[in-house]
C-alpha cells in the first residue's frame, strides 16, 4: 500500500511539472493565445530566422511563423508573423515593421511600430509596410569611413602644425612655449643712423625651411660672432624680413629668426647680451631683395626715438 502511494505521488508530481513546462512552452510559442497573422515584405531579411521574436514597444508579442522566398529573382522576401490578438489595438495600417539586431552582433528580431490613432486597424493576413534593415557591414564601413576621415583631418591638421615654424623650427628647437619670448629683446623700430658694420645673410641659405626658424648653416654666423668678440660696439640689432607669405605669419617668423640668430651669438661668443637686440620686420613685398637676416653693428650712440623693446628698454 505504501509503495503504491509513493508511485502515485511521483506520477502526480511529474504530471504537474510536465503541465507547467507545456504551459510555459505554449505561452512562449503563443500556443494558448488567440493570434492573427500579419505580413511584411523585405528585400533582404539580414539573417532573420523562423521563430524569431516580434516586438511591439520593446515587448515580445509574437513570433516569425515563416519566411517566404520571392516567386522570381528581384522580388521581395515575405515575413509571415504570428501576433497576439490584443496587439490590434496598437498596430494599425500605417505601422511599420523593421528588422533589428539584439546588440551589435546579436539575434535578429522584428520590431513593429505603433500606428497612428487615426489609422484603421489591420486585418488578419494583411501586409504592412517595412523599413529597410540596417546592414551591419554598412554600419562598419560607415564607422571605418568616419574614422578614416577623422584620421585624414587629424593628419592634415598635424601637417598644418608641422608647417607652422613655431612647432617645426622655433619652439621645437628652443623649447619656448610663448610668443612673448620673441619680444623679450625686441625693439620697436630700426635706429635712424647707419650701422658701422653689417653682416647680411640670405634666409633661404640660413634656415632649414622657408617657413621655420631652425638654423641649418650656423657656422656662417661665426664671422660676425668673432668680429663682435674682437671689437667694441655700442649695440647690435639683428633684423629679419620676408618677401612672401602671410603678413601676420611673416611678422612672427621674422621675429623668431632674429631671436634664433641672437641666441646663437650669445651662447657661442663672449658678448654682452644686454646690448644685442632684435626686430622682425615681417613681410616687405616692395623690396627687390631676397628674404634676409642682417646683423647691424652700431659703434656710436643710437639716435632714433622710440627705439624701445617691449620692456621699455632702449637698445
Amino acid at each position: 500500500m505504501f509503495t503504491a502511494f509513493r508511485v502515485g505521488l511521483l506520477i502526480f508530481v511529474a504530471l504537474v511539472i510536465l503541465s507547467i513546462g507545456v504551459f510555459l512552452i505554449g505561452n512562449q510559442s503563443l500556443m494558448f493565445s488567440r493570434t492573427y497573422i500579419l505580413k511584411s515584405n523585405f528585400q533582404n531579411v539580414q539573417g532573420l530566422n523562423n521563430g524569431a521574436e516580434i516586438r511591439i514597444g520593446g515587448i515580445h508579442e509574437g513570433t516569425v511563423k515563416e519566411i517566404q522566398l520571392p516567386a522570381q529573382p528581384g522580388g521581395q522576401m515575405t515575413v509571415v508573423m504570428n501576433l497576439r490578438n490584443p496587439t490590434r489595438g496598437v498596430i494599425k495600417k500605417d505601422s511599420v515593421a523593421s528588422i533589428k539586431t539584439e546588440g551589435i552582433l546579436g539575434d535578429k528580431y522584428v520590431e513593429i511600430s505603433f500606428g497612428s490613432s487615426k489609422s484603421e486597424p489591420v486585418n488578419d493576413g494583411e501586409t504592412i509596410q517595412s523599413e529597410k534593415p540596417t546592414d551591419v557591414s554598412e554600419q562598419a564601413r560607415a564607422v571605418t569611413d568616419e574614422a578614416k576621415a577623422a584620421a585624414g583631418k587629424f593628419r592634415d591638421d598635424m601637417e598644418a602644425l608641422q608647417h607652422n615654424f613655431l612647432l617645426r623650427g622655433y619652439f621645437e628647437r628652443r623649447g619656448y612655449h610663448d610668443a612673448a619670448e620673441l619680444k623679450r629683446n625686441a625693439i620697436a623700430r630700426l635706429p635712424q643712423e647707419r650701422p658701422a658694420k653689417e653682416f647680411d645673410y640670405n634666409s633661404r641659405e640660413m634656415f632649414d625651411k622657408t617657413n621655420n626658424a631652425k638654423l641649418k648653416n650656423k657656422k656662417k654666423l661665426d664671422e660676425a660672432g668673432k668680429y663682435l668678440e674682437d671689437n667694441e660696439f655700442r649695440s647690435v640689432v639683428i633684423v629679419s624680413f620676408e618677401t612672401t607669405g602671410d603678413t601676420q605669419e611673416a611678422r612672427t617668423l621674422t621675429e623668431a629668426r632674429s631671436k634664433v640668430v641672437r641666441d646663437y651669438l650669445v651662447q657661442n661668443f663672449k658678448l654682452d647680451d644686454r646690448r644685442i637686440k632684435t626686430i622682425g620686420l615681417g613681410k616687405k613685398p616692395d623690396t627687390q631683395d631676397e628674404s634676409k637676416v642682417s646683423i647691424l653693428i652700431y659703434a656710436g650712440p643710437l639716435q632714433a626715438q622710440g627705439e624701445q623693446n617691449s620692456g621699455g628698454e632702449k637698445p
